[in-house]
């Protein structure tokens, strides 16, 4: 766990506005009760067509062949194949004309139906700027011309925007608008047989007979698609549904997607945790793919298409980042239902690199069963120290997991009474293989020998004018400096970013957490005493309710935020506006570099690193290691290099990654983003104030100069912060309340050190 991480607390962002010139738990799987069971569906990744790109929609036809709508990789021109055989073999189909790039300059959503005819939404003219207001709606018979629909309803405000389309069992068009507006269409004539208005999202639409299916962020709902009319939802299948839908990731368009069998009653899902069925009415759900054993449980993975084919066999589009792929699963009844190896990885909160990791090593490794253990799920009251004494319990009876995930754990404590391995043979093969920061790599190294790495790091960061900059080499410098600002001038408001106390006592707890320790452990009063006092001068006066809502409470995300922006935060809107002096955090991406030095350039601002005392700091983000208890070393140390590998390792977005070749991965992913290729990209971000006032700053890819600089501190980070949340959770507590109420300074020390005394007597 990384408390940074979870709060998402960032040095400059602000909630974007208008973006511009982007293109648009428990224990995991099943237990071991199945044992000695066999049949189960095996993955397989499919050759596509040559030189495939973007996959534009894929769909089984009515003669149980494939059809698949592609653009070339490199050129952009568009292909339509067809594959008798489940794609093992491609050949190229007839394109409309009006499809082709010369013709149709971007697509926006595209459909196949069972018969083969295709329906876009897409700009047929070449714009400098792609949205997807006012797309065309085109839709094209097999083997005939390309027609554009003009629908015989009068369009309303929801439906300027198409945000996707599909066609029905019987043809169809099925066409879904911003805020929960559907259409059914005869795509002949363009004629609306039904419009559809629901006030919640609706992520996916489908059909079974002639029942229309909406899936909405509040659950299923169902309609007549002859009169429109509503009908009484299929609550197993609703609940379900929502159970995948559970996390505001997943909210996101494109995790999850329908398919249809041969049965006219049942319906088939892909979703992260896997390829399930169900008949309607029935009160079961039942798997057929369990996502775990599979690259559908890679939480980077965007679903495109579900085709269910004749064998019972699956196809699955989908795409990583910007690499798109075709995944068969087909049944083999002599393999085991559950891998007859099976690895335990604890974790206290969940996280999306680490099931990318478990994705990617079980497709490598499909007779080992990664068993992923969450010790606070949220769906309960259970807390660090709950959770710590049931996992400690565990290790000591010999039934605890192979591979820890030690964020928010005692790794020093762990380290001394020997309950991690020695990995410096793992951590050092990796180190060969790719390069690792040697800095990082060493963090838990103790008497030559490395019982625990990082996977990734952040750095301390402030922005501002000169003096502030300069006053960066103690927070007790930068306090006073603060300070002396506030007495300049006192109606400017807040003088650092973030407001939120919490958010602020987070991030220079952890600049100050490792000097606040004694070699033995405890808290050192004195440094704790200086710390509190220094936040003091940070802080200033507690924000009172009208200003946080004068500062934060008119800002709204728009709509399609692309997420390569690295979550735009709230404080470049305070520089911006002139209300502050400075904003601090931790810098884990060269996405945030570019929103930082964006803002210095527009208002002649400059960055450092922050220090404390001198040193330059550095903060852990998922500290990985091996249980000395464990009785799969092996399998855990192999693990374990998956999670040092470049493939994971590039997929970082907030932090940056140990492994080199990963580091340099991420820079290139961004330059693509931010037209550091040579290419059109980058970013523009516009933002209004209370009072109407507009400020906005561009952002495009740095300098090789500022890359440098950036390298630098990465290389030069020497102490890294603790981890341990428990003592956090003790310092925040009476933090908050000497910052914000009566507590005084010698209560708060007080009230921190016996907690913490206490905890480390556990």
């Amino acid at each position: 766990m990384n408390r940074y991480i979870k709060k998402a607390v960032c040095l400059t962002a602000a909630l974007a506005i208008t973006v511009s010139g982007l293109a648009g738990c428990g224990k995991q799987g099943e237990n071991k009760s199945t044992e000695g069971a066999t049949g189960r569906y095996l993955e397989e990744d499919i050759a596509l067509p040559k030189n495939t790109g973007r996959i534009l929609a894929m769909e089984r036809l009515d003669d149980n062949s494939l059809s698949l709508f592609t653009e070339d990789k490199e050129t952009g021109e568009r292909y339509l194949w067809k594959s008798a055989d489940s794609g093992k073999s491609w050949e190229e189909d007839t394109l409309p004309e009006g499809l082709k790039l010369f013709n149709c300059a971007y697509i926006d959503w595209a459909c196949i139906s069972g018969n083969g005819d295709i329906a876009v939404s897409a700009m047929q003219e070449a714009s400098e700027v792609v949205v997807s207001q006012g797309l065309s709606l085109l839709y094209a018979k097999k083997g005939g011309e390309l027609q554009s629909l003009t629908l015989d309803v009068e369009e309303t405000d929801n439906m300027k925007t198409i945000t996707g389309l599909r066609f029905s069992k019987s043809k169809k068009l099925l066409a879904t608008f911003s805020y929960g507006t559907v259409c059914v269409l005869d795509p002949d004539s363009g004629h609306v047989e039904q419009t559809i208005e629901s006030k919640d999202n609706v992520q996916q639409v489908t059909d079974m007979g002639n029942t229309l299916l909406l899936l909405t962020d509040k659950g299923l709902k169902t309609y007549d698609m002859n009169t429109g009319e509503s009908t009484e939802a299929d609550k197993t299948l609703s609940d379900r549904l929502l159970k995948e839908l559970e996390s505001e990731q997943k909210k996101l368009r494109n995790s999850l997607v329908f398919g249809h069998g041969k049965e006219e009653d049942m319906l088939f899902y892909c979703a992260e945790s896997g390829i399930y069925r169900h008949i309607s009415g029935g009160t079961v759900v039942e798997q057929t793919v369990n996502g775990s054993l599979a690259s559908l449980g890679n939480p980077k993975i965007m679903l495109i298409s579900l085709a269910v084919m004749e064998d019972d066999s699956f196809l699955v589009a989908c795409s990583m980042d910007t690499e798109y792929k075709i995944y068969r699963y087909t049944y083999s009844a002599d393999t085991s239902s559950v891998p007859e190896k099976e690895m335990k990885v604890y974790s206290l909160e969940d996280c999306p690199v680490l099931r990318q990791a478990i994705s990617i090593y079980q497709n490598q490794n499909p007779d080992v069963y990664v068993n992923l253990e969450i010790g606070m799920s949220g769906e309960d009251s259970v807390t660090v120290s709950d959770a710590l004494r049931t996992l400690n319990t565990d290790i000591m009876a010999g039934k605890g997991p192979d591979v820890l995930i030690l964020d928010g754990m005692p790794v020093e404590s762990y380290i001394q009474k020997g309950l991690l391995e020695d990995i410096t043979d793992t951590v050092e093969s990796a180190d060969q293989e790719d390069g690792l920061f040697e800095n990082i790599m060493r963090t838990y190294e103790r008497d030559d020998k490395i019982y625990a790495v990082p996977l990734g790091f952040l750095i301390p960061a402030v922005q501002g004018e000169e003096s502030l900059v300069n006053a960066a080499e103690s927070m007790k410098t930068l306090a006073e400096q603060v300070s002396s600002i506030r007495e300049e001038n006192p109606d400017i408001g807040r003088v650092m970013i973030p407001t939120d106390s919490a958010m602020l006592l987070e991030i220079f707890y952890d600049l100050e957490s490792a000097a606040m320790k004694n070699e033995d452990g405890t808290l050192d009063e004195e440094a704790l005493r200086a710390f509190l006092e220094n936040m003091k001068n940070l802080y200033g006066e507690p924000v009172t309710q009208e200003e946080q809502e004068n500062i934060i409470g008119y800002f709204s995300a728009a709509e399609g935020v692309v997420s390569g922006l690295d979550g735009l935060r709230l404080q470049a809107m305070g520089l911006l506006s002139q209300t502050s002096k400075a904003g601090t955090g931790w810098i884990g991406s060269v996405g945030q570099l570019v929103e930082i030095l964006g803002v210095n350039e527009a208002l002649g601002l400059d960055y450092t690193e922050m220090r404390s005392e001198g040193k330059s700091i550095y903060l852990p983000y998922q500290n990985a290691g091996i249980s000395s208890k464990s009785s799969e070393k092996e399998l855990a140390a192999d693990f374990l290099k998956v999670l040092l590998g470049e493939e994971v390792q590039s997929s970082l977005s907030t932090a940056f990654p140990i492994n080199l070749k990963g580091y340099e991965k991420t820079l290139e992913l961004g330059k693509t983003t931010y037209g550091g290729n040579g290419e059109e990209g980058g970013a523009s971000i516009t933002m209004s104030d209370a009072s109407g006032g507009m400020s906005s700053f561009s952002m495009g890819w740095p300098e090789e100069k500022e890359l440098d600089k950036l390298r630098d501190l990465l290389e030069k980070a020497e102490v890294p912060a603790s981890t341990d949340d428990t003592i956090w959770n003790a310092v925040k507590e009476q933090g908050e309340k000497y910052l914000n109420e009566d507590l005084s300074l010698d209560e708060a020390c007080g009230n921190i050190i016996q907690k913490v005394n206490l905890y480390l007597a556990e």
